[in-house]
């Protein structure tokens, strides 16, 4: 795992991953009162499934509202899940659904496997490499899908509280989980659904869940990441020519691809014509914001800053290159030949191979 970038750092996430538990915990818990008929009995208990406990609805009679966990790929989301359904247990919920705990070797993400709540088995769900059926990068085992649904069918008969890891692009076009996920919502069972932050709202859209209570494990967990600032510059480091957006005189943004030719902890600088029409959108807006995407791994970083000409004559002269002379015939004193020097305000990370996701502070004043 990554080391904190900070001193204390790992110590803050923890602290604010005990702060969200409790929040999900509760938002759980407000909504299964005990039944006055007796405790509630866990599923995987010897002897068989007990019988199923009575609900005591805060309602009216309603169904349950429904619940979201929201967070980026290596967040904690299901993490977050295991340990509501530790504690659920221990109150004597029964508790039941899916979880899909990440594969991680080397650094990189091969895989999934699928969780049975109430019973802890787990089966390979997904991996990088066929056989199976492709979803996105990986490819979807059909004895793990079975295996899912079967967990959620019996779950959704017997539990109070039913786990669905994750809900996704697959759900939205009505494959994979989708047909639990209809069935789990007109039952009188508490879904509680783990969703991408990116995907909420048409997750919420799609399966008419506008009430649901939505928490954001993101939020408080992704700002300024332990280790983030190292994902982060990793992955500019590693793409030379990214994007440079600036503002169009009729409000859109254009880019193009530029040379990164140097950077430091805080701003980076790119080769320009003084006469190119960058420049006059510069100066007349000078926020800007520059993309490195990396579709084969996965990999993306966004730099957002002000930008301005480097008025460093000393820099200008050193980072010039003399393979830029069909561009500029006069070497580093053509008149034309000027650095665009961007000053960062934040930055937005998410590493595919190792789930790690965040934002960054990229002010110079910012204290690392």
């Amino acid at each position: 795992m990554t080391t904190p970038a900070v001193p204390g750092g790992a110590r803050r996430t923890d602290a604010r991953r005990e702060v969200f538990a409790e929040e999900l915990y509760s938002a759980v818990t407000r909504q299964l009162p005990l039944s006055p008929d007796g405790p509630r009995t866990p599923l995987n208990v010897a002897g068989g499934s007990p019988p199923r406990p009575v609900i005591v609805s805060g309602g009216g009679g309603s169904p349950p509202r429904t619940i979201i966990v929201a967070g980026g790929v290596g967040a904690g989301k299901t993490e977050a899940g295991l340990h509501l359904a530790q504690r659920l247990r221990g109150a004597g919920v029964a508790v039941g659904g899916i979880l899909a705990p990440r594969l991680v070797e080397r650094g990189e993400t091969v895989g999934y496997n699928v969780l049975d709540v109430s019973t802890g088995e787990d089966v390979a769900f997904a991996r990088a490499d066929p056989p199976g059926q492709a979803v996105g990068r990986f490819f979807v085992r059909p004895a793990g899908l079975a295996f899912a649904e079967r967990a959620l069918q019996h779950s959704i008969e017997r539990a109070d509280v039913v786990f669905i890891d994750e809900v996704g692009r697959w759900e939205l076009a009505g494959g994979g989980h989708a047909p639990a996920l209809m069935d789990l919502l007109q039952s009188r069972v508490l879904p509680v659904l783990f969703v991408r932050t990116e995907l909420v709202q048409a997750v919420a859209d799609r399966f008419a869940l506008q009430a649901a209570k939505v928490l954001r494990l993101a939020e408080l967990v992704q700002r300024e990441p332990a280790g983030g600032r190292r994902a982060f510059w990793s992955i500019v480091d590693s793409m030379p020519y990214p994007l440079f957006l600036t503002v169009a005189a009729d409000g859109f943004p254009q880019s193009r691809p530029m040379s990164l030719v140097e950077r430091d902890d805080h701003t980076l600088w790119f080769p320009t014509s003084r006469a190119s029409r960058k420049i006059g959108q510069i100066r007349a807006h000078a926020r800007v914001t520059v993309l490195f995407v990396d579709t084969d791994r996965y990999n993306y970083a966004s730099f957002h800053g002000i930008a301005s000409l480097e008025p460093d004559n000393e820099r200008t002269r050193r980072l010039w290159r003399d393979d830029w002379r069909d561009d500029w015939p006069a070497g580093p004193d053509d008149p034309d030949y000027a650095l665009i020097r961007v000053d960062g305000a934040r930055g937005f990370f998410l590493h595919g191979t190792t789930g790690e996701a965040g934002e960054i502070d990229l002010r110079a004043d910012h204290d690392t």
